[in-house]
């Protein structure tokens, strides 16, 4: 069992995974904090579940997949969306993303996650798909098709 030393140590170093997994799904600034915040919570209150330390990532990061998935329901509960009010919400400026980056955002979540688990986060197919409850098979069809739909919305940028 971890201690507190090593459990704050073991969330440290999993700190820009979990803004990065939590990014992707919520892209909210604060409900990635909310996330992220609630699910080293809950990773605290469980650690006694944690079967080996080996995977303390992986543990926290389907903990955090699941807290973004609960905010995710309680934003269709609370707000529906409207396309003319969101179109008001002000673009962030050009020189805040690249062309990859908002390519990237305007993906689907089911592909998007995937992505971000796999290129940014270094995570196997196979621990991708045991995090989402996914085959493997279905994750690796996600990640052709998001390169396919990566490739097509970003031709024409200076890097495809």
């Amino acid at each position: 069992m971890m201690d507190k030393t090593a459990f704050t140590d073991a969330v440290l170093e999993a700190e820009p995974t979990l803004y990065r997994v939590a990014k992707a799904m919520l892209q909210s600034e604060a409900d990635c904090a909310d996330a992220a915040q609630q699910a080293i919570l809950r990773a605290w209150e469980q650690l006694p579940s944690l079967r080996s330390a080996r995977y303390f990532k992986t543990w926290l990061t389907r903990i955090l997949i699941n807290e973004c998935t609960a905010i995710l329901r309680r934003r269709q509960r609370l707000a529906p969306y409207e396309p003319a009010l969101a179109a008001a919400i002000p673009a962030p400026a050009p020189d805040d993303h690249s062309d990859l980056y908002a390519a990237l955002g305007a993906l689907e979540e089911k592909y998007r996650l995937p992505v971000v688990l796999y290129y940014w986060e270094g995570f196997k197919t196979r621990e991708i798909a045991r995090l989402l409850d996914l085959p493997e098979g279905t994750i690796k069809s996600r990640l052709s098709a998001a390169r396919k739909l990566l490739r097509e919305s970003l031709e024409g940028a200076c890097f495809a």
